[in-house]
């Protein structure tokens, strides 16, 4: 591999699955010299550094974006989910098995591309949380959880970057003020969400973004 990134741990905590890039070629295409990449999704067995390769693309425009990333596992450990990345304003999820079949993808339609990123299973694995950017200062950031089985897609509350707290019982993520004012006075907020019906959310760390994890849990 000549470069990796979005690595994430097994609920056992024996392997790693990430985001590898591979076989760089530097091209040159209508006179501008293009950047070119085999982009892939890998588990690594920390015990022995085996390398398995999930999912692959070759010949990957890198200057387009990368063509997976957030790959993050299932409670089982037997299920991949990871976002289709290329521009900002599309790119789904997919969820594959450990022989690099697909299982599930969102949108179901191909002609739908609306943008769900980072997905994560919920603990009990029926579920997968993401979240969907604002791609026009019309729209808002939107954080959703996505029914496996059903297809269906549950609108949890404004925001992006959601990650599990508190056991899966609850969100933490960020919500911006002014994201699209011209101004630069742009800021962004992390909130504490309980997902049971009429929970109101709350500002837990100001000027924050990006939440990874957090010990922070004030359910009793």
């Amino acid at each position: 591999m000549s470069g990796s990134e979005y690595a994430s741990f097994s609920p056992n905590g024996e392997n790693l699955v990430f985001v590898g890039m591979s076989d760089i070629k530097e091209k040159k295409k209508s006179g501008l010299d293009m950047s070119y990449a085999t982009m892939s999704v890998n588990v690594v067995k920390l015990k022995t550094g085996k390398i398995q390769t999930i999912v692959s693309t070759p010949n990957t425009l890198l200057d387009a974006g990368y063509v997976y990333s957030n790959p993050s596992f299932s409670p089982d450990g037997k299920l991949i989910a990871f976002q289709h990345s290329g521009s900002d304003v599309s790119g789904g999820f997919s969820i594959v098995d450990q022989k690099g079949k697909t299982i599930f993808r969102f949108p179901q339609k191909a002609s739908d591309t609306t943008p769900y990123w980072r997905p994560q299973f919920t603990p009990d694995g029926k579920e997968i949380l993401c979240f969907s950017p604002a791609t026009s200062e019309k729209d808002k950031d939107q954080i959703f959880l996505i029914d496996i089985k059903k297809g269906t897609k549950k609108l949890i509350t404004e925001g992006s970057n959601p990650t599990f707290a508190c056991k899966g019982k609850a969100v933490i993520y960020e919500k911006w003020v002014n994201k699209w004012s011209p101004e630069g006075d742009a800021s962004s907020d992390l909130w504490f969400l309980e997902l049971r019906d009429g929970a109101e959310p709350k500002v837990i760390v100001e000027n924050a973004s990006r939440p990874i994890g957090f010990n922070y849990c004030p359910l009793k």
